[in-house]
């Protein structure tokens, strides 16, 4: 059984994709599966894919019939075999040490989950690293690393994650939507008993105008205020928080939410769109009791009360 299993969801990434696997099969730490999961790609993605696993027999391939992010790493997740599971985008890369780090720390520890932090890589800018880059290592319980992913102090991304293949008997990445990290980590690390948080950008992500997160729409804004209400029901009804510490930590969310419904209004074109804008506005209820919001956040939530719902 490898110590790792790494599952890479392929659509339409042919370009990159061979420096992304190159950047896997050099990991210092050697036992590990990679899962090149292809999914209705329409360039020669799959050939890549077939390529590769000719030339490095941990790497697997399979191709399925849906074209969804998601669905690629929960099909990758049930043909994985190894003690923990990460997750890497078919055009980003790894460092060398990355899973070796994580998996030594997790194994050490007996942690169900380890976090790493990531740095944004421009073509034409200078790389910005959005978390503490000091190399601190903190061993936490569920709720204080869950806590820190829903307020915004670590990294929320998935593929920062090293998850122990366990928790995925009861957890899985929601489909077809947009923004399915911001709608699942803190559900890991909810889970995941004990867990660790490193400050150090292990992951390269790849910021290109082409790829998903720079596709501005509608639904795609949608599902940000979807993601963002996901995470303040779990603030709301999952118990592990006092009336207090639920206003303290959906502050963050809160105004998020609050934010992005003016997006989402501005967005909406069609009546069936504006329609579901006023739906989702509605959704200011889950805005906690006593939550202190800046004068902006106050102001944008007056205005929907009074002219939207």
């Amino acid at each position: 059984m490898p110590r790792v299993t790494i599952v890479v969801p392929v659509h339409n990434t042919a370009p990159f994709l061979t420096k992304c696997v190159a950047s896997l099969t050099s990991q210092s730490l050697s036992d590990i599966e990679i899962v090149l999961v292809e999914n209705c790609s329409t360039d020669n993605s799959l050939q890549v894919c077939k390529t590769l696993a000719q030339e490095d027999c941990r790497i697997k391939v399979l191709s399925i019939d849906k074209a969804d992010l998601s669905t690629a790493r929960n099909e990758g997740v049930k043909v994985a075999t190894g003690e923990y599971v990460g997750f890497v985008d078919s055009d980003d890369t790894v460092h060398p040490d990355m899973y070796r780090d994580m998996y030594d720390l997790a194994i050490k520890h007996g942690l169900g989950l380890v976090n790493c932090s990531f740095v944004m890589t421009y073509d034409n800018r200078k790389n910005k690293y959005p978390y503490r880059e000091d190399g601190k290592i903190d061993i936490l319980d569920a709720k204080a690393l869950t806590t820190l992913n829903l307020t915004d102090k670590i990294s929320r991304v998935v593929c920062t994650l090293l998850i122990r293949r366990d928790l995925f008997e009861k957890l899985q990445f929601p489909t077809y939507m947009y923004h399915e990290d911001r709608a699942s980590t803190h559900l890991f690390m909810a889970a995941c008993g004990r867990g660790a948080n490193i400050n150090r950008a292990y992951y390269n992500y790849y910021q290109r105008t082409t790829s998903i997160i720079h596709s501005g729409s509608f639904r795609r804004m949608r599902d940000f205020v979807r993601a963002t209400c996901m995470r303040l029901e779990f603030i709301n009804e999952s118990g592990i928080y006092s009336a207090t510490e639920i206003a303290t930590v959906g502050a963050r969310c809160s105004e998020q939410l609050l934010r992005k419904l003016r997006h989402l209004l501005r967005l909406a074109k069609s009546a069936t769109e504006r329609e579901e804008a006023r739906d989702w506005c509605r959704k200011i209820s889950l805005i906690p009791n006593g939550t202190r919001l800046p004068l902006k956040a106050r102001v944008i939530r007056w205005y929907i009360q009074k002219f939207v719902i």
